[in-house]
């Protein structure tokens, strides 16, 4: 059975907001304010979810998907970092999805870019482009694949658990707080095994393979 713990990155926020429940509930504040103060500790336990996951398939040249979300366009693009010709997969998260993102491929982080830009929304054409980022490159003996961590509106933290060097396959490495989109870059020959509005799991779901003819 998977089991779930809660990330230490949750600890303030769920300090914060069970501190104030606590004093509303102690000073006898109105029932709603209670109501509300509570809903929003029991959503910071939720939010900070950290989830165990198994990936549909370990095998050579296989994708997992890097973020929980529901993928909203496949198109061709210009990878980051790389500034090779890619194919993008876009992800979108809501607010009650796990915001962890992990390792599409095994092999190794060998690069990190930080953009530090604005936080428009993320239903503008422009947020992909102005908005504050965090981009990875991953690669291994079979191909690169770029990861772009973009913030939204709400979101204003982007979050990295480790340093560059080699990672596991659906290995967990950072986070968006409150909702957010992520763009993953694959190479051109990579056989996209996902549709558009299909959601996934980040560590779980299989999104393609690697050089597949």
């Amino acid at each position: 059975m998977k089991t779930e713990i809660i990330l230490k990155e949750g600890y303030p926020y769920i300090g914060v907001s069970g501190g104030l429940f606590l004093v509303s509930w102690i000073f006898d504040f109105p029932f709603l304010v209670q109501f509300i103060l509570f809903f929003i500790f029991l959503f910071m336990i939720y939010f900070f979810r950290n989830p165990a996951r198994i990936p549909e398939d370990e095998s050579e040249g296989a994708i997992i998907s890097p973020s929980d979300g529901v993928v909203l366009e496949i198109s061709n693009d210009i990878s980051p970092i790389t500034k090779e010709k890619a194919i993008k997969i876009s992800i979108r998260l809501s607010l009650f999805d796990v915001h962890i993102q992990r390792s599409p491929i095994k092999g190794k982080m060998i690069a990190k870019e930080y953009i530090h830009g604005t936080f428009l929304s993320l239903n503008s054409n422009k947020a992909s482009e102005l908005n504050e980022q965090n981009r990875v490159l991953f690669e291994n003996n079979k191909a690169k694949v770029v990861v772009n961590q973009i913030a939204g509106f709400i979101t204003r933290r982007i979050v990295s658990f480790r340093n560059l060097g080699d990672i596991k396959l659906a290995e967990r490495y950072g986070m968006i707080m409150f909702g957010s989109q992520v763009d993953v870059y694959l190479p051109l020959n990579t056989s996209v095994k996902v549709t558009e509005f299909q959601r996934v799991k980040a560590g779980e779901t299989l999104i393609g393979y690697l050089n597949e003819n």
